[in-house]
């Protein structure tokens, strides 16, 4: 009998084919979950004047749009928290199970908030239960950006790991990106009393349907080598777990590490102000401060995206071979040297802001195309997820989230001139953090 099983065949193993087939369903997986993620996180923007009214008291218009647009910001403010919790999760579970729960609650958040009951209906009720949806939101999104990116840097083939971090910034302007166009379509399809009523259900509802589907695929991932091969070492060395490094309370993980703190931190900083500030306020700045006609400004804004797009993984590719921090000083120089002449560019003219908005993302690209990268390779593997989600979304809160507010106020006081000094502080700090983070390019990610 021994002899019997000891000849019972084993199971093939895949093909380096079949191998590299997975890997890319994969990092698709990874990046549609993320790219719904930020779709849902813009379509409750593009659509909150027409639902505002239907879930505060509707008695004062505007109190209900900022009622709704409170709602929103308390979502923002999670993210830090979500960070925080969803990185420690993955850190100690897999990043596959954080990554699932993620898109979990982002699909059941979509769904109930298309068919949530009005004000009407159940009165102050349904205005807690949307900040009961954007909560569950806030903390799905803040644990996703920084889960994701550890996925694919970790998921990554030998030397590739630049360009597959590099793609979760491609699946976040896509999913801006199908937010503002399903936007357009619904208002373009139904009247304003009709989108008011029912329409922005169908953007919240076909958010929720693809996030299952992206669900589906999530469930389908095969978690790191790099994980499994700590978790296991772990599970050697620990037997009961209970010194495990993943098992230590956060802050000491955290306090241990404060060099990657740090470094996340000051690259998050640059990278959060010039995205808010240039990839989504520069054309609403177009029109209010230089009167540029609103479908120049949008259509000006959406070619200079697909220059982004195209330039982050090219970039990604050159920081593969050549190393992250030649990137990274790149951007820190660019935008001390170029923030006020790219500034002066914006004429109110669509070739103005179009050439203005395209050379300020080539050089936001820079870092784009390695901040993942570096975010990943500055954490041991028991520490690289929370490492990476909690100060990334703890400085997106605070230099991203209030970038278009203190643009707004500066520039309507007459002192624009002033934010624009402010973005050159930050890329300066961002440029002093590239000059003292060490070159990652060949750090091993097996570390503990």
């Amino acid at each position: 009998m021994t002899s019997q099983l000891n000849t019972l065949p084993t199971a093939p193993q895949p093909s380096v084919e079949q191998q590299q087939h997975k890997r890319l369903r994969d990092l698709i997986a990874v990046n549609f979950g993320n790219t719904l993620e930020w779709y849902d996180w813009t379509i409750y923007t593009i659509f909150a004047p027409f639902f505002a009214a239907q879930f505060f008291n509707s008695a004062n218009e505007a109190s209900a749009l900022l009622a709704t647009l409170a709602v929103f910001a308390v979502g923002f403010v999670t993210r830090p928290l979500g960070g925080l919790l969803f990185g420690m999760y993955a850190d100690r579970r897999g990043r596959k199970v954080s990554l699932t729960l993620a898109m979990s609650l982002t699909a059941g958040g979509s769904l109930f908030i298309a068919v949530a009951p009005t004000y009407a209906n159940v009165g102050l009720a349904a205005s807690l239960l949307l900040l009961v949806a954007r909560l569950v939101q806030g903390l799905a999104h803040g644990g996703e950006m920084g889960t994701s990116v550890t996925y694919l840097v970790e998921r990554a083939p030998a030397g590739r790991r630049a360009l597959w971090g590099s793609t979760s910034w491609i699946s976040v302007i896509a999913g801006t990106m199908l937010a503002t166009g399903v936007g357009l379509a619904v208002n373009a399809g139904l009247t304003s009393e009709q989108t008011a009523a029912w329409g922005w259900r169908v953007a919240f509802g076909l958010g929720g349907v693809l996030a299952v589907y992206a669900l589906y695929l999530r469930r389908r991932l095969a978690e790191t080598d790099v994980f499994e091969k700590t978790a296991g070492s772990e599970s050697e060395n620990h037997q009961d777990r209970a010194d495990a490094p993943a098992r230590q309370p956060i802050g000491r993980r955290l306090a241990h590490n404060w060099r990657g703190v740090l470094i996340v931190m000051g690259l998050s900083a640059g990278g959060s102000i010039t995205f808010y500030t240039w990839l989504i306020f520069a054309p609403t700045y177009a029109q209010v401060a230089k009167g540029q006609d609103a479908t120049s400004a949008l259509a000006a804004g959406l070619l200079a995206q697909v220059v982004f797009l195209v330039a982050i993984p090219t970039l990604g590719l050159l920081a593969d071979r050549v190393g992250r921090k030649p990137l990274l000083y790149a951007f820190g120089i660019g935008f001390i040297a170029l923030a006020f002449p790219l500034d002066a560019m914006i004429q109110g003219g669509f070739w103005s802001l179009f050439g203005a908005m395209s050379l300020a993302l080539l050089v936001m690209a820079c870092l784009f195309a390695v901040n993942g990268a570096v975010w990943a390779e500055v954490f041991p593997t028991h520490t690289r997820a929370a490492g990476v989600a909690a100060p990334l979304s703890f400085a997106t809160a605070i230099f991203g989230g209030t970038a278009p507010y203190l643009n707004t106020w500066l520039s309507g006081n007459g002192m624009h001139h002033l934010f624009t000094g402010y973005l050159v502080v930050i890329a300066a700090v961002t440029l002093l953090t590239a000059w003292w983070a060490p070159e990652t390019k060949d750090y091993a990610l097996d570390r503990s």
